[in-house]
């Protein structure tokens, strides 16, 4: 493929309007640290957001499957006496 002058043209406006302008902007100390505080609450909610789909219902399943085991019959706590008979 040869390069003509309008494929020149066009690709340097494709450049043009995609290349990054500078941008003279002060960015203080709060502006700073209330981006840090707002990407830290981000995180923090999606690790809950983690929590409470993942963990929460995987610890109901095991405490429902640790309280439906049977006991066997003849078990009698200690210091109580066998009243069956």
């Amino acid at each position: 493929m040869r390069l003509t002058p309008r494929h020149t043209r066009i690709a340097a406006f494709f450049f043009a309007v995609t290349a990054p302008a500078p941008v003279f902007a002060y960015m203080g100390p709060g502006l700073g640290v209330g981006a840090l505080g707002a990407a830290l609450g981000v995180v923090a909610s999606l690790l809950l957001v983690l929590i409470s789909v993942v963990w929460y219902p995987l610890k109901r399943l095991a405490r429902r499957s640790r309280s439906h085991r049977a006991l066997p019959i003849e078990f009698v706590p200690r210091g109580q006496s066998d009243d069956r008979q």
